[in-house]
C-alpha cells in the first residue's frame, strides 16, 4: 500500500526532490496548483509535467514564446519557476471556456480533465461508459450507490455482490462456518443480533 500511495502522489507532492542534489523544499506540494484552474465559465485539471506536455500546453494556450523562456526550459527549471509558470498559466486559462480548453490541451496532449460538481460526476461521460458506480437496494436504507472496484482483471472480475451487511446480520452464519450452533451459544449464555 505505501508504495502504491508514495508513486501515486510522487507527481504532485514530490517533484522537488526529484533531482538529486537541486532539492526544492516546500511545506506543500509543489504542482498542487497545476491540478485546478479557473476558466471563463468553470474550473479544469490540467498539468504539463514531460518536456512534450509542456510544449503541448504551449501551443494550447497559444504561447509559444514561453517555449524558449530560460525560467521553464527544462522539467527542473519549471519546478523551480512554478509560482511564475502557474501564475502565467492561470491568466491564460481564465479567458476561455472549459469545453475550448479542455479540446485545445486533449489535442495536444496534455493531461486535462473538467472539474465536476460532485452531482455532475455521475452524468460524466467517461463515469457512464466505464460503468464506475453501481447502485443496488439496501435492505434497510434503500436505494443506495457506489464505486464499482477499480480495477477489473478479466480471469477474475470483481463485483459488488451485496450491500454492506447490517449488524449482526451474518452472525450465525459465520459462526456455523467455524462449528459453532446458535443453540450452542445461546447454551453458554451469548446473545446473537440479527
Amino acid at each position: 500500500m505505501l508504495d502504491t500511495m508514495v508513486a501515486y502522489l510522487w507527481p504532485e507532492g514530490m517533484t522537488g526532490f526529484t533531482f538529486v542534489g537541486e532539492e526544492v523544499k516546500a511545506s506543500r506540494s509543489q504542482l498542487a496548483q497545476d491540478l485546478i484552474f479557473q476558466t471563463a465559465d468553470g474550473y479544469i485539471t490540467a498539468g504539463a509535467v514531460s518536456d512534450a506536455e509542456w510544449q503541448g500546453l504551449c501551443r494550447a494556450l497559444e504561447r509559444e514564446e514561453w517555449l524558449d523562456d530560460e525560467r521553464f526550459r527544462t522539467a527542473q527549471s519549471r519546478v523551480v519557476n512554478v509560482k511564475a509558470r502557474l501564475a502565467m498559466t492561470a491568466e491564460v486559462l481564465v479567458t476561455r471556456t472549459s469545453d475550448l480548453w479542455l479540446q485545445r490541451l486533449d489535442r495536444e496532449g496534455v493531461p486535462c480533465a473538467p472539474v465536476l460538481e460532485r452531482h455532475e460526476v455521475f452524468e460524466h461521460e467517461q463515469v457512464r461508459i466505464n460503468d464506475m458506480v453501481a447502485e443496488m437496494d439496501h435492505p434497510v436504507a434503500g436505494r443506495i450507490r457506489q464505486p464499482r472496484p477499480a480495477a477489473r482483471f478479466d480471469k477474475t472480475p470483481a463485483e459488488i455482490s451485496r450491500p454492506a451487511p447490517v449488524l449482526g446480520e451474518h452472525t450465525a452464519e459465520l459462526l456455523a462456518e467455524i462449528g459453532l450452533s446458535a443453540k450452542e451459544l445461546a447454551d453458554r449464555g451469548a446473545v446473537l443480533l440479527a
